[in-house]
């Protein structure tokens, strides 16, 4: 058991105290642990771009969740289709709902590979699905990823997302118990660079059951493709008759209605979606062309399995309905985009300023301050080297004056609908306050 708080503590740190206790790290996974390192939180409400804690502090969010929320936290529209749902019951788990069927057809008409959909309930389980299929159709096992690039927890992927230098070009597991056979099948080049997928195809083509890609890897901050590089996978794996599966669950719906594919005029076989999809809640979905997707069609005995017992689950999909009709209807990106902008020109202005190494990095509705490094990143190894202990300094100053963001430096910002001028304004004045201390 971990020591009783003191007294005087506050009672977000009482909370903590008692989470650590019954919960590993104190926080739901690892990463939201982190935002410990800026001191005990403990959240109890959200509206808009404002999270407030159990002491009734408030901060303005750049986190969102990890991204889903595109709209700003409690959204009365969504939040009203999630309450419709719910008096019609949550889940039926047999049969079809009429909302199955209209989420659907929106990501048929908003995304440009998708032909059908199955749905689930977060990121992984959808690049979990993607891979299933693509590997039943090729009858191949190997699947070639890229550094940098997080396509979930699961062991078909979870390599080379934040490699030490010393396992660059190298299968590196990012958790302990994962399956070596797994890693083993998961081959691993730098994004960006068509010759090392080359050497992939030329020596294990025959053995390729997939090649996934984040189409904007911002796992790693914001790695933005070369056209070509996109173009020519495309090539290679329409050639190899291999599928290549877009891992959207950060871009889509967040970036544009059609996805990175739809931006950059790239449509890949199997796509993956969640995060911003739902505003926050629960559903994801994995889809593409008629002839992968229908491997999943039922018949289980020469099938594809995919299940899940709250796969399509009613309020996640009446909150997708509401989110994916807002994002078209408000034109929810255009503002994120224009937004996204200022705040990346102004931090630029601002490490110009009080002459500290860095850069901004980002795309449309996300930005990164990393410290130590200069240039446009293209690859994970480009990533390297920055420096974590100054970010984490610039992380808590800017907590301390009611912004809330993980201070994990390979991670990014988030805008939502919700901001807006007077969020931007207030964010460049205290990030001026804060570097000048650096």
């Amino acid at each position: 058991m971990n020591p009783k708080p003191a007294s005087d503590a506050t009672e977000s740190q009482r909370i903590v105290e008692r989470a650590r206790d019954v919960i590993p790290g104190g926080a739901q996974t690892g990463l939201r642990a982190q935002a410990y390192d800026t001191g005990d939180v403990a959240f109890e409400r959200a509206k808009g771009a404002t999270l407030t804690t159990v002491d009734d502090e408030q901060y303005t969010d750049y986190h969102l969740g990890f991204g889903p929320i595109i709209l700003g936290h409690a959204h009365d529209s969504v939040d009203d289709a999630a309450r419709r749902a719910i008096d019609g019951g949550v889940l039926y788990g047999a049969g079809t709902a009429p909302l199955e069927v209209e989420v659907a057809e929106r990501l048929v008409e908003t995304l440009p590979s998708v032909e059908q959909v199955n749905f689930c309930n977060s990121g992984s389980e959808a690049t979990y699905h993607a891979i299933r299929l693509a590997r039943a159709a090729t009858g191949s096992e190997k699947i070639l990823k890229f550094e940098g690039c997080y396509h979930g927890w699961h062991d078909y992927v979870d390599v080379s997302v934040y490699p030490p230098e010393e396992g660059l070009g190298e299968q590196y597991p990012e958790s302990a118990g994962m399956l070596r056979s797994a890693v083993e099948n998961t081959l691993v080049v730098p994004f960006n660079d068509s010759a090392a997928v080359e050497a992939v195809f030329r020596e294990h083509g025959d053995d390729l059951a997939g090649v996934i890609l984040e189409p904007v890897p911002h796992s790693v901050g914001c790695l933005l493709p070369d056209h070509d590089f996109l173009q020519h996978l495309r090539e290679l794996t329409d050639d190899a008759d291999v599928p290549l599966i877009f891992d959207e669950v950060i871009t889509g719906f967040r970036h544009s209605p059609h996805g990175a594919q739809g931006e950059f005029g790239i449509t890949p076989d199997l796509t993956c979606v969640a995060k911003a999809l739902g505003n926050g809640y629960p559903v994801a979905a994995v889809g593409g062309r008629e002839d992968l997707l229908s491997q999943a069609g039922g018949d289980n005995k020469s099938g594809v399995v995919i299940s899940g017992t709250y796969s399509g689950n009613l309020p996640g999909l009446a909150a997708a309905r509401e989110t994916i009709d807002t994002i078209v209807e408000e034109d929810v990106q255009n503002h994120v985009t224009d937004l996204g902008d200022e705040y990346r020109a102004g931090l630029r202005d601002l490490l110009t300023d009080h002459g500290i190494e860095g850069r901004v990095v980002g795309h449309r509705s996300i930005f990164s301050l990393q410290f130590g490094v200069t240039g446009e990143p293209k690859n994970y190894e480009d990533v390297l080297g920055l420096d974590e202990g100054t970010f984490r300094e610039f992380a808590a100053g800017m907590r301390e004056r009611g912004h809330f963001f993980t201070p994990n430096p390979y991670k990014r910002h988030h805008l939502s609908f919700a901001h807006g001028e007077e969020q931007l304004e207030a964010y460049l004045d205290d990030a001026d306050a804060v570097l000048a201390t650096l």
